[in-house]
């Protein structure tokens, strides 16, 4: 169920669960963030980019947690051109394998499609640079809780760094995780957990709480 977090007349937050579309993929039938932003403000099918209408960024199928969506023409292009120019807040949770070297930090990668499977993105010299920072919040007998922040926004940016880092993401087999029997395929421990950003100088946030699983995971 996509839970509406909030709602005025310019702008809709969503708490997507894991296994959403944010919008449709060619003829996929499946419920997207985007047929509920339709069913709730009709009219952005007369500005919007066809099946992307109002949709200002995404989150992979297999992440949940908040998106924002534009309900009008001018929001959409004001919303957009706060992520282009990273004036927007976006934090993430995550339960990865293992334990990091260090307790904080800077990840900055430069990231491309992966040669080996067109689905990933993977380190390479000949791609774009890639920034996150981490913070270790907490850390258990084989996983550990991390905080996010994404400077930038690349493609399945965590994903592929974690990875790289040999800490994947709980669950997250595409990029070399173990399988954990108790989730599917599409439920990896990764969240986008708070947004921030300001309009009409207004300065909104945003949160929202971790799937169940993770503290079902944490506690065994």
């Amino acid at each position: 169920m996509i839970e509406i977090i909030f709602k005025n007349e310019d702008f809709v937050v969503f708490n997507k669960p894991n296994g959403v579309l944010t919008h449709p993929v060619n003829s996929n039938s499946e419920i997207s963030v985007r047929d509920k932003l339709l069913e709730i403000e009709p009219s952005i099918t007369e500005w919007g980019v066809e099946k992307r209408e109002g949709i200002v960024h995404r989150l992979d199928k297999v992440t949940s947690g908040l998106i924002v969506a534009a309900l009008n023409f001018e929001t959409f292009t004001y919303l957009q051109s706060l992520f282009k120019e990273r004036k927007v807040y976006k934090e993430y949770s995550c339960l990865v394998e293992g334990h990091l070297k260090t307790q904080s930090g800077v990840i900055e990668l430069p990231l491309s499609k992966s040669k080996k499977n067109k689905t990933k993105r993977a380190v390479s010299n000949e791609g774009k640079i890639s920034t996150s920072h981490f913070e270790v919040i907490d850390e258990y007998e084989s996983c550990t809780k991390l905080k996010i922040q994404l400077i930038t926004g690349r493609n399945h940016q965590i994903r592929s760094q974690m990875e790289y880092l040999g800490n994947p993401i709980l669950n997250d087999v595409l990029y070399s995780a173990k399988k954990i029997e108790s989730l599917n395929k599409d439920q990896i421990c990764l969240m986008s957990k708070k947004l921030k950003f300001n309009h009409k100088s207004n300065n909104y946030e945003f949160e929202a709480t971790e799937p169940n699983f993770f503290n079902t995971l944490i506690n065994v």
